[in-house]
């Protein structure tokens, strides 16, 4: 089941990413959420802690409310990066666009590599370490998973 949301963005960077999407035909929901799955994937977005969400700033009527279709996976990397970079999606499509969006049409568009499974490894675990709660997020399989598995496999594989 897709979700659904709707945010705001610059007309400037709503222009921008029109042309983008006609140029290499691809709709503007999933340039978009490409663009944060870049960001995201490739470590881009800052860690930051004690802070509220950031949100962009208001500039009256320089906003376009646009629509956007998310994946569950997508849905989730999102709310990874809303809790990581302590951003609103709307300031994170601007940080994105405003940070990242030259090396994103570079390495994913021009490839044409906005394939919607793309990144399909997505892991979590929750620990209890001295009674203290945690959980790591993992965006693609750790490596002590990957040997899990090949322990497994082996154990049931014929001989």
């Amino acid at each position: 089941m897709n979700f659904e949301t709707t945010t705001c963005i610059s007309k400037e960077h709503y222009i921008l990413l029109c042309y983008y999407s006609e140029k290499y035909n691809v709709k503007l929901s999933k340039l978009i959420t490409a663009l944060l799955r870049f960001v995201g994937e490739n470590q881009k977005v800052y860690f930051t802690t004690n802070r509220r969400i950031k949100y962009r700033e208001r500039q009256g009527g320089n906003w376009k409310r646009i629509h956007i279709m998310l994946t569950p996976y997508d849905y989730e990397i999102i709310l990874d990066l809303k809790k990581y970079g302590k951003m609103s999606l709307a300031k994170m499509i601007e940080f994105s666009i405003e940070n990242y969006f030259e090396r994103f049409v570079n390495r994913v568009l021009k490839k044409q590599s906005t394939d919607n499974y793309l990144y399909a490894n997505y892991h979590f675990e929750v620990t209890t370490e001295n009674n203290i709660f945690s959980y790591s997020v993992y965006w693609g399989l750790p490596p002590k998973i990957l040997q899990k598995l090949t322990k497994t496999t082996h154990l049931f594989s014929k001989t």
